[in-house]
């Protein structure tokens, strides 16, 4: 039997209902924004005799860049439902079978709107809580270290430097002067910044993904005493900008990893310096090239609408708990059968799409 259930979401500002119209009302807003139909279908029917319990990692809103509109589902689950009792309040969708169920499906919908988010780097008034907030971003985790090698790279890359957005700025340009996107490297990448250095000391560079890029800036720009985080999420569709930021309809396996800093006198400022080594390697231009140097400072405050954010989960604690112990990251869904980890990049076992279309406004 399968069991719908449709929420009209509730915004974290407390907006009951909302409408494309009502939360981009200006034409100049209008131009920027983009609105999504997203569908993840599940079909773990090979695990009929088996316990298998599913967490899926949700959008959240992001003023002025992200609104879930809507969400249901359909499943067959004894029990499933939408969480964010966990650390960083992330929004999940959990899902649970017991051994007696056949066919172990489900069917997530939504529906977001996206607007380009672009910092203007003038300074504004931060309230203190949210100050108090970005303060957890500074200190290190399991995964993101802020001594040793990083804390001795951070120092050379800002030398004397005391303004923290130029601080910031100069471990960014790093970033991409001293990497390069690796294409063998399994999904978006491990996120670890003593990896990263590591290769970087025996080779003089560092090759890999979203995830390891964004994390060693993160931890660069925590040992420089600026707040930082990496954002996991997914690309929706097409990209104004490069077919290297694009995706089709087909977004399975379209997960992409940015980050973002907090400024006192600014706030939350996005950047995506992975993207950068993407646009180099599938454009094949230099790093010098005024395009890579355009698009380098663009990216250095601006996120594209065509990017769902889903969280800053890192060293991150599921609800209800899993068998397994806490996730590196929670960029992909995450199931385990009878209390094993199940691969979600083995097709035989764990077949899942996800689809994106882009709805009229």
């Amino acid at each position: 039997m399968h069991r719908r259930e449709f929420i009209k979401k509730t915004a974290l500002s407390g907006a009951i209902c909302l409408t494309p119209s009502s939360l981009f009302s200006s034409e100049k807003m209008k131009s920027t924004m983009a609105l999504y139909d997203i569908q993840w279908k599940f079909d773990l029917t090979a695990h009929s005799a088996k316990e298998c319990v599913l967490w899926i990692p949700l959008p959240s809103d992001i003023s002025g860049f992200q609104t879930l509109l809507q969400i249901g589902a359909e499943s067959t689950a004894t029990k499933h439902f939408q969480t964010a009792h966990n650390h960083y309040e992330s929004a999940t969708y959990y899902c649970y079978w017991d051994k007696n169920g056949t066919n172990k499906l489900l069917d997530l919908s939504m529906k977001v709107a996206l607007r380009d988010r672009q910092c203007d780097f003038k300074r504004t008034r931060i309230c203190p809580d949210t100050r108090q907030e970005a303060q957890e971003f500074l200190a290190p985790s399991a995964h993101i270290p802020t001594d040793g090698a990083v804390a001795k790279i951070s120092k050379k890359i800002v030398a004397n430097e005391k303004d923290p957005l130029k601080k910031a700025r100069k471990i960014y340009d790093w970033i991409i002067v001293n990497s390069y996107r690796d294409e063998s490297v399994h999904g978006c990448g491990e996120g670890s910044p003593n990896a990263m250095l590591g290769q970087l000391e025996r080779d003089g560079r560092m090759g890999g993904k979203c995830l390891d890029m964004s994390a060693l800036c993160v931890a660069l720009m925590r040992a420089s005493n600026i707040p930082a985080r990496e954002v996991l999420g997914i690309r929706v569709g097409p990209s104004a900008l490069s077919p290297s930021f694009s995706a089709k309809e087909d977004i399975t396996k379209s997960q992409h990893c940015k980050m973002e800093f907090f400024i006192e006198t600014i706030g939350w400022i996005p950047c995506d310096p992975a993207d950068i080594t993407k646009l180099i390697l599938k454009e094949g231009i230099e790093k010098t090239s005024p395009r890579a140097q355009e698009l380098a400072n663009k990216f250095f405050g601006f996120w594209e609408n065509n990017w769902m954010a889903l969280n800053h989960a890192r060293d991150f604690d599921l609800y209800p708990l899993n068998t397994q112990g806490s996730l590196d990251s929670f960029g992909y869904p995450y199931t385990e059968v009878d209390g094993e980890y199940l691969d979600p990049f083995d097709p035989s076992n764990y077949r899942y799409t996800i689809l994106s279309k882009k709805a009229a406004l």
